[in-house]
């Protein structure tokens, strides 16, 4: 592996160790919400209001599949980001072997 594939590699790793922070922090400072997960009235309940570019957007997107969750709400915060770790990082992993089946099968090295 040449270096700067590790490096990229390395970053996506960390990246992927740092993504469980959406689910740790709101709970520190005691927020109902997932960072970035929040819908509207969730924020108006907790703001007061709705931010105009949050609600612009809401209208745009709507996400597949309607208050998905990762883990159920009774299991511990800790477990939760140990399923919101692993399915990042499968994720990951599902690209990365994608990714290298196209290249070989359109990245001729002559």
């Amino acid at each position: 592996m040449d270096r700067f594939r590790r490096k990229l590699l390395i970053g996506i790793l960390i990246l992927a160790l740092l993504a469980p922070l959406g689910l740790i922090l709101p709970s520190l400072i005691k927020s109902k919400n997932t960072f970035g997960e929040a819908s509207g009235d969730s924020i108006k309940k907790e703001l007061g209001y709705i931010p105009k570019g949050m609600a612009k957007d809401e209208k745009i997107w709507k996400a597949p599949v309607k208050d998905y969750e990762v883990g159920s709400e009774e299991k511990s915060l800790w477990k939760r980001s140990i399923i919101y770790l692993g399915s990042g990082l499968l994720g990951i992993g599902i690209i990365a072997l994608a990714t290298v089946v196209l290249q070989k099968k359109y990245l001729h090295h002559e």
